[in-house]
């Protein structure tokens, strides 16, 4: 299913991917990287998801309210949302935060191990500061960019 944008940021190109890539010694799942190519973050007219992992007891419904841009139009920016949250030790070293929900918490995307491509709800409600996001409020999304994206449905009116 095609997903429409109700607004997105500037073209990128690959060299600016390849770039973020090497600062941050990181590599991104090539179907979020065709992501990037084609849209660049922004909003999406479907953006409801829920939670798939089985090991924790019921789901978690919400929103991406945006994906971050590879570009620094705004400050809620790929880069600036690396340097953040994993710098700062907030979510594991393996997550980029790629984009936001309406409680401010994140949705992530396993960029190094054994969940490379999966995409997580972190639910930043329970973080305490100097700790890291316990793992009990880190919840699977999917298994892979493409499928998260396919699977987003319209808000409910």
């Amino acid at each position: 299913m095609e997903i429409k944008f109700e607004y997105s940021y500037r073209d990128i190109t690959e060299q600016d991917i390849k770039n973020f890539e090497v600062k941050y010694n990181v590599q991104l799942p090539e179907s979020y990287k065709n992501f990037l190519l084609s849209h660049n973050g922004g909003k999406t007219d479907r953006r409801r998801f829920t939670t798939s992992d089985e090991n924790k007891e019921g789901t978690v419904t919400s929103s991406i309210m945006l994906f971050f841009p590879l570009s620094s139009e705004i400050e809620n920016n790929l880069e600036s949302m690396y340097s953040f949250y994993n710098t700062g030790g907030i979510v594991p070293s393996n997550f980029l935060p790629i984009g936001i929900d309406p409680g401010d918490s994140l949705i992530c995307l396993g960029i190094k191990g054994n969940d490379f491509g999966y995409v997580y709800y972190c639910d930043l409600d329970y973080f305490e500061e100097d700790n890291e996001l316990k793992e009990e409020f880190i919840r699977v999304i999917s298994k892979d960019f493409q499928d998260f994206v396919n699977e987003l449905s319209f808000p409910k009116i």
